[in-house]
């Protein structure tokens, strides 16, 4: 927050405030776009994918787990994965009824050259803030969800828009 101040010099917090989500929205959003343009899949498709360089193949319930990210939601991105060819299900030998996802060489070749995704970077931004930052930000953004009544547990993937064809 006090970024936010000196960067707009006195300005009042709440205005401070609106201009930095402005950013950050603005900037994900090109960053997303530029995703989708330069590898003809979505940031959720490129976050799920880079999934798999770290982890054995794994189910879509512990790739949804992995993610924090709701089973159906997952399994739709993974279902567009699958259909281009990047990720392959494999059927376990021991139980038909579970299916392992690992990427294929296909896969392989469009992370080799895939930039960090937005959600990545995110990430890797929310995990540098200290205990306080992080506290005083979920507090803040808890407040600012609550205000406009949104309903969190329903969000989807960042920048995954329902029914894609990619």
């Amino acid at each position: 927050m006090s970024a936010a101040r000196t960067i707009h010099g006195g300005a009042d917090d709440r205005a401070a405030a609106l201009t930095a989500l402005r950013g950050l929205i603005g900037s994900l959003t090109r960053s997303a776009r530029s995703i989708e343009s330069h590898t003809g899949i979505t940031n959720a498709q490129l976050f799920l994918l880079r999934q798999f360089t770290t982890a054995a193949p794994m189910s879509v319930n512990e790739l949804a787990e992995r993610v924090h990210a709701r089973q159906n939601t997952v399994s739709s991105v993974v279902g567009r994965l699958t259909a281009a060819g990047l990720v392959e299900k494999v059927r376990s030998s021991t139980d038909g009824r579970r299916a392992a996802l690992s990427l294929t060489p296909k896969g392989r070749r469009l992370l080799a050259r895939a930039p960090a995704s937005p959600t990545e970077v995110l990430i890797a931004a929310l995990a540098s803030l200290s205990p306080r930052e992080a506290r005083h930000l979920t507090e803040g953004l808890g407040a600012l969800v609550a205000l406009l009544k949104l309903k969190i547990d329903a969000a989807p993937m960042l920048f995954e828009r329902s029914g894609r064809r990619t």
